[in-house]
């Protein structure tokens, strides 16, 4: 079995639905062991979302590949000492609740680093965990609305649009990620250990690329807004309409390439027209930018031809896919971006991997998602050192 970057590592994981399970699920790709806290008959909030095939939820199979299950009632107070136990002979603690959540329940940082010094916990909310809005229900599309995203997402005429994925969710999971990791590294130095506080929604602020700078720079004149499929401030850079319903994308944000795209589709006359001749100039000209290229597009009966003509003239252009064609490119396929896993109850599925790849170690994990409670048993064994006894007293309280 090839080598983990984290193999050694022990998380206990009280995350549910993306933004901390697609944290944990990026752990354990990479090495460490994720023991997965989920409530006895119910489980977490993932199992039960779709798609569902067979009594099987395909959202759940993605997000907690190789993890392992332990069903507890965390309101019994056995429940919370088995917890602490856990706690003990683990590094990392990961919770997504409404924040004051974890500490109602007596599972505070404080009550955590009384019994592991050096522990590591990542908290990941909507708002964070202090503030006017910590308290507030959050989910992704609140934290898109609120961050600036969403308000630069769309049409210039028409509503702000929702990011056809849940954004908010995976980008504060990897942010998480590398706060952990740097978490880590500190604890390596110093031993000692840290809380870390996640929100979605000053993770998603922080990648609206030059929209602060462009209305702090501007003393507030400058409100950016939506730009529809093309970029505000430079151009071209956007999604062209290649007709037939076919679209491509390409950029052209220095002299040289817009030079090369000019000749490629034979209209060098553009290349020094003073309207078109600086990246900024190009997309104050917009409309008359995107005419000219998808009037050249256009009049192809095969919009392949046309993006051979870019490649071999070192234009930046792709074609948009869709989930079909994504699942049948073989770039996607080599890079080993999707895994099979044997499900116990589905059968064989085919679910996405972590995005990265090391020269001496390994993220492919294609170990099936685990039942709910699965490893209760073997846990509280090896880790609570719980007797076959008191674990069977244990399930007849319906405390597991």
């Amino acid at each position: 079995m090839a080598e983990k970057n984290l193999a050694g590592l022990r998380v206990l994981d009280f995350t549910r639905v993306l933004a901390g399970p697609y944290l944990t699920q990026m752990l354990r790709d990479l090495g460490a062991e994720i023991i997965k806290v989920e409530q006895p008959g119910k489980g977490a909030d993932e199992r039960q979302m779709s798609p569902i095939v067979n009594g099987q939820s395909g959202y759940f199979m993605m997000l907690n590949r190789g993890k392992k299950s332990i069903a507890l009632n965390l309101k019994d107070p056995k429940a919370k000492e088995i917890i602490f136990k856990l706690a003990k002979q683990a590094d990392i603690i990961t919770e997504n609740f409404k924040p004051g959540v974890m500490e109602s329940l007596g599972f505070s940082y404080e009550a955590f680093k009384a019994v592991k010094p050096d522990i590591i916990m990542c908290s990941i909310s909507t708002f964070g965990q202090k503030g006017p809005l910590s308290q507030r229900a959050g989910y992704d599309i609140i934290a898109q609305a609120m961050s600036g995203l969403m308000w630069m997402a769309g049409d210039p005429d028409r509503r702000p649009a929702r990011s056809g994925t849940s954004i908010g969710d995976v980008n504060a999971g990897s942010h998480a990620l590398g706060a952990i990791l740097a978490a880590l590294y500190y604890r390596e130095k110093t031993g000692k250990g840290q809380y870390i506080d996640i929100s979605l929604r000053d993770c998603l602020s922080a990648i609206i690329e030059t929209a602060i700078p462009r209305y702090t720079m501007s003393g507030g004149t400058d409100k950016p807004g939506r730009s529809g499929p093309h970029h505000a401030t430079m151009g071209p850079y956007g999604v062209f309409d290649a007709g037939r319903e076919r679209y491509i994308v390409l950029g052209a944000l220095n002299e040289a390439i817009w030079a090369r795209l000019c000749t490629a589709m034979n209209r060098p006359e553009y290349i020094n027209d003073p309207r078109f001749s600086s990246t900024t100039l190009r997309a104050q000209n917009l409309n008359e930018t995107v005419a000219i290229i998808e009037e050249w597009l256009q009049g192809f009966e095969d919009v392949n031809e046309a993006l051979d003509i870019l490649e071999a003239s070192s234009v930046p252009s792709a074609p948009v896919l869709d989930i079909e064609q994504l699942m049948q490119d073989q770039q996607f396929l080599m890079r080993d971006m999707i895994v099979e896993v044997e499900d116990p109850i589905f059968g064989k599925v085919k679910l996405p991997a972590t995005p990265m790849r090391f020269s001496g170690t390994s993220v492919i994990n294609n170990e099936a998602p685990p039942l709910l409670g699965g490893n209760t048993e073997a846990v509280l064994k090896e880790y609570a050192g719980m007797s076959g006894e008191e674990i069977a007293e244990l399930r007849a309280r319906k405390v597991i």
